[in-house]
């Protein structure tokens, strides 16, 4: 091992995750490593058990959907890659807004179909959201992506949504347009993220120290694994794939600032003190949200609080949310 303690680092990448682009920009902090490809998340996790690397970077929802994995080799989640984008694009000449009736838009994500049906209304203003599949074409892959692009040219269809970091990769050229959590960015229309979306993991064997890599990790991506992971063990398990989770950081001057800005009470209360000072300390903002299928109702919980509680205020808010959902016949289509 070198003097960070880190010798060899396996990396697995999908098109959404790239992890080795990622590492790619902190090669600064890297250069004394032995970096290699893994064409698997359970080859990667044989390879750091038996001691071949020292630790593995992986996608998050690889991690996630096959967890138990980590338990029976005993391995952990040790930090995170920071996050660049972490929110998904619209692929189309046209806004969300704009987008004309009847419109063929592509896209798999359960909780964003279901966002953008809410913003248009009803007929005529409703869209025709088909899943890739249905065209031969596999979002994860980037020449069906670049073919989807072609697609859009020949009038096949109108857009179609991958995640940012996606469009990157594949290097498209169609206009994109930005699928954001912040409602007054989004001139009213909030789009909160499907879990895990531009979050990648670094796993280790029991024992190692996060320490000797925090010059090259995130503790707010490793916050939101975190969060994540707390929110989807806690929401039933037939809600998981239309939930949406939006978790980020921020001082607390520029949250106050757009608090006051769109009158937020909520928020405006939450930073106050019962003397009505505000501290200085760093805070969380999380909101979930999931809608039901036509998108005329949507259930919701949002949090801002010090990161320093955030574990605890991750217990007492998903109580609330289960007791929001317990109340609101949300399988009823």
């Amino acid at each position: 091992m070198t003097e960070e303690g880190v010798d060899k680092i396996g990396v697995l990448s999908t098109l959404s995750h790239h992890c080795a682009a990622r590492l790619d920009t902190l090669s600064g902090h890297l250069s004394e490593n032995n970096i290699e490809n893994v064409e698997s998340f359970i080859e990667g996790c044989e390879n750091l058990d038996q001691g071949r690397i020292d630790l593995f970077v992986a996608p998050s929802n690889l991690v996630w959907n096959d967890r138990e994995i980590l338990a029976k080799k005993g391995l952990s989640i040790v930090a995170a890659l920071q996050r660049n984008h972490p929110f998904h694009v619209l692929v189309s000449s046209d806004d969300t807004w704009h987008l004309k009736a009847d419109a063929i838009v592509l896209c798999d994500e359960k909780i964003i179909q279901r966002q953008l049906l809410r913003k248009r209304g009803k007929v005529p203003r409703r869209l025709n959201i088909r899943n890739y599949s249905e065209f031969d074409l596999d979002s994860n892959s980037g020449e069906d992506l670049r073919k989807a692009q072609q697609m859009i040219n020949d009038g096949k269809i109108d857009g179609f949504i991958i995640p940012r970091g996606s469009y990157s990769l594949t290097g498209l050229n169609e206009r994109r347009h930005a699928m954001l959590p912040d409602a007054e960015e989004m001139a009213g229309m909030r789009f909160v993220p499907a879990p895990f979306v531009d979050l990648m993991l670094v796993l280790s064997r029991q024992g190692f120290h996060p320490h000797v890599i925090q010059s090259w990790t995130d503790n707010e991506a490793k916050n939101a694994w975190l969060a994540t992971k707390a929110i989807l063990e806690r929401t039933p398990k037939d809600l998981h794939d239309r939930i949406g989770i939006h978790y980020r950081q921020r001082n607390v001057g520029p949250i106050l600032e757009e608090a006051e800005r769109v009158k937020d009470l909520f928020v405006l209360e939450t930073l106050h003190d019962p003397e009505g000072e505000v501290d200085d300390l760093l805070r969380y903002e999380i909101i979930v949200e999931t809608i039901n299928g036509d998108g005329t109702m949507t259930t919701g919980i949002e949090r801002v609080g010090p990161v320093d509680k955030l574990y605890v205020d991750i217990h007492f808010m998903m109580n609330d949310w289960n007791s929001i959902l317990e109340g609101i016949p949300m399988s009823e289509e």
